[in-house]
């Protein structure tokens, strides 16, 4: 059900920033404790064309008085007639440190590997600042802004090491007691190349642990390889499962 349509290390005074930033007051965020999630989507054709596609994601979380940790994956392969048409895997893990209420200090690791995007891989990480700007029972809004260091190589076997900004969104909208809507956006800023990364969902509820998703995933490089787009676009219905 998916659609395509085409490290550094973080230096010491960054981790110190991170760790040492102001008085530490707990942020009230919700519940305590393991969250986490499970999805899946394949499809698989057989007769005039055979064709398979799973599309994996998993996602689980720890937070405390003071602490959420964010551990991410994901993996996506589509094949035509024995031939992989596309593939790509995705890990991020992030910690953010609540000092504030409403206000964080983040450390954010990322790894990319996408067969067919022209790059080997692309590996980032960063430290920055965050913020919930609303917070209600029905709509939740995060914001983030920060600097880190980007390590990009191409599949001719060049590497390119390039400091980054990096900017993101967390949007999420309740729109009854069983469905909500979300939206993320990732934005990693180079001299030479600048990632922008867009996740929209729609969640439908079939009981406490199962629900359904739609999403839409764009994925933008300015600057990739001439025998390559730019922009990809991955469009799945998935099955999610709430482990806890």
């Amino acid at each position: 059900m998916n659609e395509r349509v085409k490290a550094h290390s973080i230096s010491p005074l960054c981790v110190i920033l991170l760790l040492l930033a102001g008085a530490a007051q707990a942020g009230d965020w919700g519940d305590e404790g393991w969250s986490g999630f499970g999805e899946l989507g394949a499809v698989v054709t057989r007769g005039n064309t055979d064709a398979e596609t799973i599309n994996a994601k998993t996602r689980v979380r720890y937070e405390e008085e003071l602490w959420r940790h964010t551990l991410q994956l994901e993996a996506l392969k589509r094949a035509e007639e024995g031939a992989t048409t596309a593939e790509r895997y995705l890990g991020n893990f992030k910690s953010d440190w609540k000092f504030r209420p409403r206000e964080y200090l983040f450390g954010a690791l990322r790894y990319e590997n996408d067969r067919f995007s022209g790059y080997e891989y692309q590996a980032s990480a960063a430290v920055g600042y965050g913020r919930r700007v609303i917070d209600t029972e029905r709509t939740r809004l995060e914001l983030e802004a920060g600097v880190g260091v980007r390590q990009s190589k191409v599949r001719d076997g060049e590497r390119d090491d390039d400091t980054i900004l990096r900017g993101a969104m967390f949007f999420e909208r309740r729109l009854s007691e069983t469905a909500r809507f979300g939206q993320d956006l990732l934005v990693q800023a180079g001299q030479d190349n600048t990632e922008v990364e867009s996740v929209t969902s729609l969640t439908a509820a079939i009981n406490d642990r199962l629900a359904m998703r739609l999403s839409l995933t764009a994925k933008h490089n300015t600057d990739v390889p001439e025998d390559r787009e730019k922009t990809d676009t991955i469009t799945a219905v998935s099955l999610v499962y709430n482990f806890w």
